[in-house]
């Protein structure tokens, strides 16, 4: 998989992962919330899936059988989600080993369309060393972040950069100044100013300031890359004797 030459790039909004099918490895980045409840659910040793679409919700359903269904998603039919995205509603609901079925849009429409990629890996702030490890086994690597309403999102910028930080610092290259720049700006800047950001101004509005303390209290926690293939995200890779559940502060 690993070419003479490897490059990144960082991209933003769910149509980019159109432009990058032929990479051989993406990351896909929705800090507040998709990829932080994806990457908690793993933690919490529980299989997750994607629903991009009110169909996807219907035939996880009939396939899957008893789910724990969260998030919202226009068209969706009422009553069909049982709790918020979030992180916290996962940490809440422990207790409870049901499947994940997650449709929290920009990221899960992120995730639904890289899916011809190569290998589509799930980042957060949680797990950004384990994906850089495993990113770093692949040529060509686009990191793409969802954003917030046609806004690249601080904290999604900020995933991105560090990542690929990591990457420039076991030899890859940028491939365009955009992305150089990006890891210049970010580089070095505590996890806490994305509380600052957008996002977390429409999550503190609603109520839900929780959400916004965990995705900012949970930084390199989990030591697993998480793969997203057939609507099913998975652990990729962990260190040697680690177990779902223990890389984290969850609980």
């Amino acid at each position: 998989m690993k070419n003479d030459r490897q490059t990144v790039v960082i991209d933003a909004f769910p149509d980019s992962a159109f432009r990058h099918r032929e990479r051989d490895a993406v990351a896909c980045i929705d800090v507040m919330l998709a990829t932080t409840t994806l990457v908690t659910a793993a933690d919490q040793g529980r299989r997750s899936f994607v629903a991009a679409r009110p169909d996807d919700l219907r035939a996880l359903a009939a396939r899957l059988g008893d789910t724990l269904v969260a998030g919202a998603l226009e068209g969706a039919a009422p009553g069909a989600f049982e709790v918020p995205d979030g992180p916290c509603a996962l940490v809440r609901r422990a207790h409870d080993a049901r499947p994940l079925v997650l449709a929290s849009p920009p990221g899960t429409e992120l995730l639904a369309n890289a899916a011809a990629a190569g290998a589509v890996f799930v980042a957060s702030f949680r797990n950004l060393s384990a994906t850089a490890d495993a990113l770093a086994r692949y040529g060509r690597v686009a990191l793409l972040a969802a954003g917030c309403r046609e806004e690249f999102s601080c904290e999604d910028q900020m995933a991105a950069a560090w990542i690929a930080e990591r990457l420039l610092g076991v030899g890859f290259e940028p491939e365009d100044r955009r992305t150089a720049d990006a890891v210049r700006r970010w580089s070095g800047i505590p996890p806490s100013l994305a509380g600052w950001g957008n996002s977390a101004a429409d999550l503190r509005r609603a109520g839900r300031d929780d959400e916004v303390e965990f995705v900012i209290g949970h930084v390199d926690d989990v030591p697993y890359s998480l793969l997203f293939q057939g609507h099913e995200v998975s652990l990729e890779a962990g260190p040697v004797g680690a177990a779902p559940g223990r890389g984290g502060r969850t609980r």
